[in-house]
């Protein structure tokens, strides 16, 4: 039986700080509170081939934090997962606000919030040193 494995989004399958770079704070919160804002996202430098390989060996669920003050990110964050990754993810996208909810072999997420730090598992800091890349998370994993 698949051990289940968790996926953030932003930051870690969707390349979100290209989209709010070189903007101030309240640009970029002006621009993330626009309608289609998180469905033009780009991904991450091999987000979509780690995601369906990790897929082959983990029942991967994508684990993400929609934004409370744009309800588009809701409906947008779904749209982009299946037209990015089809259907490996159906009925496998969990938008919630506290990722301590869950249990499984790990959650692959480049902050500690909401609920990050008591998540049942272990924590992967995508973007760290330690995995600073989708290749590294990948080696570790499989």
């Amino acid at each position: 039986m698949k051990e289940d494995l968790f996926i953030d989004m932003d930051g870690v399958l969707v390349d979100y700080g290209a989209a709010v770079k070189g903007l101030s704070e309240k640009e970029a919160t002006k621009i993330r509170r626009t309608p289609g804002f998180f469905k033009e996202l780009k991904p991450m430098e091999g987000a979509v081939f780690a995601f369906l390989k990790l897929n082959e060996k983990y029942n991967v669920y994508i684990l993400s934090t929609p934004s409370w003050s744009t309800p588009s990110s809701w409906t947008e964050k779904v749209i982009w997962a299946v037209k990015y990754l089809g259907l490996a993810v159906e009925k496998k996208i969990i938008l919630c606000h506290n990722k301590g909810l869950y249990t499984g072999k790990a959650l692959i997420d480049d902050r500690i919030a909401n609920g990050v730090e008591e998540f049942k598992g272990e924590h992967i800091h995508f973007g760290t040193k330690k995995f600073p890349d989708w290749k590294t998370v990948l080696e570790y994993l499989l």
